[in-house]
């Protein structure tokens, strides 16, 4: 068996320097959490979704994190900051071993345009080796509604996929949907771990190989430990959950090339789509929709 345990760190934070308290519950955990192998932090924990914030990488936080990392004994996502490199910001989550190394630094490959402005996105799939446990590939919040990062971590080996998030929007409910089915779909856990309280809606959830739910957390700070074993995720792909879809073997098999993944690949329907770009105000028309379909009434804010 290979057995591994990691702690989520839902946090209640607000914008701004959260440096010292971050590193005071990665502390505090460990001390009430002993057994837990690896800790995780919400997407932008650090100081908020600023992107003034961004400073290079190794920088002052990175170091204090790694410094945290060796402390405790842990391998730690201390969830991204924004990084400065040159004259490009990158969403940017480091992976940080027991021995307070950075083992690699992930870019986010999808900024959550046109909201996330100014951030350049990443162009590496991540994933990273915990000797004698197995492989983990790492994504950033928005990057969940892509299923290709997912697939392709497991391309590459990834029988953990984490994801390190901040959302506070409506559709948090969708990505817990999305959770679940990025597990199953690729036969591996899946951790995703949100901000809480004042700058995220929290419901951090952990899901097994088969998309089950082996714990959802609630809207607020919660600090969660999970011990997961790595051998399930080869047995499931080995003979599919509950002995049935054997779902990457499948589709590794196939024969199928799917047309939008062509290079260059265009169609009638996604030119169609329009300029990616912030909703404008609804027309006369769009409000007398509105009024006949309630459900329409709910906005992102």
């Amino acid at each position: 068996m290979r057995h591994f345990a990691i702690a989520g760190l839902q946090l209640d934070l607000a914008s701004g320097d959260n440096l010292a308290r971050i590193v005071e519950e990665i502390r505090n955990t460990k001390k009430r959490l002993p057994w837990v192998d690896m800790m995780i932090v919400g997407e932008l924990s650090l100081y908020g979704p600023a992107v003034e914030s961004a400073e290079p990488m190794p920088g002052k936080a990175e170091l204090e994190f790694c410094r945290a990392a060796d402390e405790c004994g842990v391998w730690l996502i201390p969830g991204s900051m924004f990084e400065r490199a040159g004259s490009k910001i990158y969403n940017t989550a480091p992976v940080i071993d027991p021995s307070g190394k950075v083992v690699a630094r992930y870019r986010k490959m999808f900024p959550w345009m046109p909201y996330e402005q100014g951030v350049t996105p990443g162009d590496q799939f991540c994933v990273f080796d915990v000797p004698n446990v197995g492989r983990f590939g790492l994504q950033i919040c928005f990057d969940c509604w892509f299923p290709e990062i997912a697939r392709t971590l497991a391309f590459m080996g990834a029988e953990v996929i984490v994801n390190t998030s901040l959302t506070n929007t409506p559709d948090r409910d969708v990505e817990l949907a999305i959770g679940r089915a990025t597990a199953a779909i690729n036969q591996c856990y899946y951790f995703n771990v949100n901000g809480a309280g004042r700058m995220g809606l929290g419901r951090s959830i952990v899901c097994g190989p088969g998309g089950e739910i082996i714990y959802q957390a609630d809207t607020n700070r919660d600090v969660f430990g999970i011990e997961i074993d790595l051998d399930v995720v080869a047995r499931v792909r080995e003979r599919g959950w509950h002995n049935l879809s054997q779902t990457l073997k499948s589709f590794r098999d196939s024969t199928v090339a799917f047309p939008p993944y062509q290079p260059g690949a265009r169609s009638e329907a996604w030119d169609a789509l329009g300029e990616l770009r912030k909703a404008a105000p609804a027309s006369a028309d769009d409000q007398s929709a509105r009024r006949d379909a309630p459900h329409l009434r709910i906005a992102k804010t």
